[in-house]
C-alpha cells in the first residue's frame, strides 16, 4: 500500500431526487480508511484583485464496494458512488445529511470546512497497471 495512504474520510453519496422512489433527494454515508488527503491554498490574482481558494484532493485505493452512480442507486445499502455535488470531509464524521435544520448538506459542510469540501472532479483509475484508485477533487 502506498504510504501517502494513511488518512480516515468520509464520504456522503448524494442520490438525487430524480433517482428516488419518493422523489427526495438522499444522503448516505460511507467512512473509508487508508486513503489520501491533500488540502491547499491558492492565491491567484487579476489586475490589482487577490483571491485565496482552497484546492482538496483525495484519493480512496481501489474498493471492491464501488459502485458507478447508475449501479448504485438500485441498491446503494454497503456500497458507495462518487459523483460531482458529492461531500468528502477529513475524518471519521457521524453526522447524518437529512434536510432537516442543522443537518442539511450545506450546514455539514460548512461546519466541517476547512477540512470538507464538495467534489467537483473525479476519475476513476482503476484501470492502470498499478496504484489503482478513485480521485476526487474539489
Amino acid at each position: 500500500m502506498n504510504q501517502n495512504y494513511i488518512h480516515t474520510i468520509t464520504l456522503y453519496n448524494r442520490i438525487q431526487a430524480a433517482d428516488s422512489e419518493d422523489r427526495k433527494e438522499h444522503w448516505k454515508r460511507t467512512v473509508l480508511l487508508n486513503c489520501f488527503w491533500k488540502a491547499q491554498v491558492n492565491t491567484g490574482f487579476n489586475g490589482t484583485q487577490a483571491s485565496v481558494q482552497n484546492t482538496y484532493v483525495t484519493r480512496i485505493p481501489e474498493d471492491e464496494r464501488y459502485l458507478p452512480y447508475a449501479e448504485y442507486i438500485k441498491n446503494p445499502e454497503g456500497y458507495f458512488t462518487v459523483s460531482q455535488g458529492d461531500i468528502v470531509i477529513y475524518g471519521e464524521c457521524t453526522e447524518e445529511i437529512t434536510g432537516a435544520s442543522g443537518q442539511t448538506a450545506a450546514q455539514i459542510l460548512n461546519h466541517h470546512k476547512p477540512n470538507a469540501f464538495k467534489v467537483t472532479a473525479f476519475s476513476d483509475n482503476t484501470k492502470f497497471p498499478i496504484a489503482k484508485h478513485y480521485r476526487l477533487g474539489g
